[in-house]
């Protein structure tokens, strides 16, 4: 590392914590953002924390003309914004606010050292933390999107698990509440799931309310009348609430006869009526 670099570098470390305060300076109020402007103190202090070994990570950059120790503060701080829930966006965002507030401090350095500083000085320290700054929003955002999806992915086979239980009203009727996407169900014996539980319940009745299920595909409209078929061997009666009339669409197109199963609008009137018949 030449003399002048050597320079800038010890420069910007005395600077960090001036710029930090910049940064924080900048906040504006971000209803439920780590980020916003009346954020706890014990907060603020964190994020000056984070943003100290941020600017040390990128300063250390010139002194090692490397990016390869840019990942531990990225993904640390990634999986953090990840799981806390912020929005992506709004890191983004902050990276741009402090990328401007430390490029302005290399202005001042440049300013107080013309006289020894050439333009191909002014244009390798540009080119290299602009490429550190890329690199660390780069390995942030490739973090932060691998806990987010290994996230959704646990609150999916979650809502799988959880999504397909026969809930017991009496000693022979029970309930199945299908609640989000029908894709969280696909991949999951759900059908046989429900055969299961109803049977070790002894139900003579089973009610399947569609009222949370958005949409629903023809495969999955097929394995449900399936369920029923399979129920009915059973000796199990099947109840349809919630039906949407989209869903009944894709049952009339298959070629599957309603009238041979009891339905109701609202699961509450089922219930209703066939815990006053029995």
């Amino acid at each position: 590392m030449d003399k002048m670099t050597q320079k800038l570098h010890d420069f910007l470390l005395q600077q960090v914590n001036e710029m930090a305060q910049e940064w924080l300076d900048s906040r504006e109020i971000e209803e439920y953002s780590v980020y916003s402007a009346d954020a706890s103190s014990e907060v603020t202090e964190y994020l000056r924390e984070q943003n100290h070994y941020f600017t040390r990570t990128i300063v250390q950059v010139l002194k090692e003309g490397s990016l390869k120790n840019l990942s531990g503060w990225a993904q640390e701080i990634a999986t953090k914004r990840a799981r806390s829930g912020n929005p992506l966006y709004q890191s983004i965002r902050h990276f741009k606010t402090f990328r401007f507030i430390f490029l302005n401090r290399i202005e001042v350095f440049v300013d107080l050292h013309q006289s020894n500083i050439t333009q191909r000085d002014i244009l390798l320290w540009n080119k290299i933390l602009n490429e550190a700054f890329d690199r660390m929003i780069e390995l942030f955002t490739r973090y932060y999107g691998e806990v987010a999806e290994a996230q959704a992915y646990s609150q999916k086979m979650l809502i799988s698990e959880l999504s397909t239980p026969v809930i017991s009203i009496s000693d022979t009727v029970g309930v199945v509440p299908l609640i989000g996407q029908i894709d969280d169900y696909k991949s999951n014996d759900f059908a046989e799931k429900i055969m299961l539980q109803a049977k070790d319940l002894e139900l003579s009745c089973l009610i399947i309310d569609l009222s949370g299920v958005p949409s629903i595909d023809t495969m999955m409209t097929n394995e449900l009348f399936q369920v029923v078929n399979m129920l009915e061997l059973l000796g199990i009666d099947t109840t349809f609430t919630g039906i949407r009339p989209e869903i009944a669409l894709t049952a009339v197109q298959l070629g599957i006869d309603f009238s041979k199963i009891r339905t109701y609008g609202k699961l509450k009137d089922a219930v209703s009526n066939l815990l006053h018949k029995r």
